[in-house]
């Protein structure tokens, strides 16, 4: 807190009090709200400084860390980051995407916060569903959850509302799938196409609609949204499976439970999250 005997302009004060600073530096304290006068903020350098005028500069204002918004940190160690990622985000992409990931928020995130963090893309959620992800934090982390995807020992848990209600009422659904042209998946027989495998049981049937438990024994692009059209029973929201116009603003398929082993202790790890409001509501007969 300093005071001016003379009246001055705000830049020729600062310049006399900061000689060591660049006017750019001084042009920036004002820019970024440091500088005030008789408890106001200064918003420009030709503000008249007189005598009893209080002038004073607050310290350099440090940015916030990179938080992970909207992801929710479900876990986290030195090894594995688990989140929930809502719906509406990618997972990941090619690097001349400009639209959000979740992979690009958590490298700015680790970034000031493990800076010596290797993020890694172990599985991924279709951009319009909902739920848990594990991301890998170094390459040992990374090898050891990609092997565990491949031998299928993950466990993955889902809540889907679908259209209909499923007969039977639980069931393994087993097919080959391929995707098109247009980046869709469907059902075939074709030579080349991947094995998906989901279990499925019904735990409520609403109207017109059921909400399905599913589990996965494989990660196929769309395999849930593809195989439960397949059957007749599509995903509610499903704007590329199910019928138009979509009956939900949002596609009703959320990733509830996860299961590994962790990379570096091999203790089993079990996470769940409560489903999103829009399938609570119909478990609980609001809808």
């Amino acid at each position: 807190m300093r005071r001016k005997p003379m009246s001055t302009t705000l830049f020729e004060w600062l310049i006399r009090q900061y000689p060591q600073a660049s006017r750019q530096t001084l042009r920036r304290m004002v820019a970024d709200g440091r500088v005030s006068i008789n408890g106001q903020r200064a918003r420009s350098l030709k503000l008249p400084v007189g005598e009893g005028d209080r002038v004073e500069v607050s310290g350099r204002r440090r940015p916030a860390p990179p938080s992970l918004q909207p992801l929710e940190a479900v876990h986290e160690d030195d090894d594995v980051l688990v989140v929930n990622k809502p719906a509406g985000l990618l997972t990941s992409t090619v690097a001349r995407e400009r639209r959000p990931t979740a992979i690009g928020i958590i490298r700015r995130y680790l970034a000031h916060r493990q800076p010596g963090a290797r993020p890694g893309v172990v599985h991924r959620l279709d951009r319009d569903a909902s739920g848990l992800l594990v991301f890998s934090k170094n390459d040992r982390a990374f090898a050891s959850l990609k092997r565990q995807f491949f031998h299928h020992t993950v466990d993955r848990h889902y809540l889907a509302v679908v259209h209909g209600k499923p007969r039977p009422p639980a069931g393994r659904i087993e097919s080959l799938l391929s995707e098109r042209p247009d980046g869709s998946v469907k059902q075939t027989r074709r030579r080349g196409a991947q094995l998906a495998v989901t279990e499925y049981e019904v735990v409520r049937t609403a109207g017109r609609w059921s909400v399905l438990r599913l589990r996965l024994f494989t990660g196929r692009k769309h395999q849930i949204r593809a195989q439960l059209a397949g059957r007749g029973w599509p995903v509610v929201g499903d704007a590329m499976y199910g019928p138009q116009p979509p009956a939900s603003e949002r596609l009703l398929l959320c990733a509830t439970l996860l299961a590994f082993d962790h990379p570096r202790s091999g203790e089993r790890m079990t996470f769940s999250i409560p489903p999103p409001p829009e399938i609570q509501a119909i478990l609980d007969g609001r809808e």
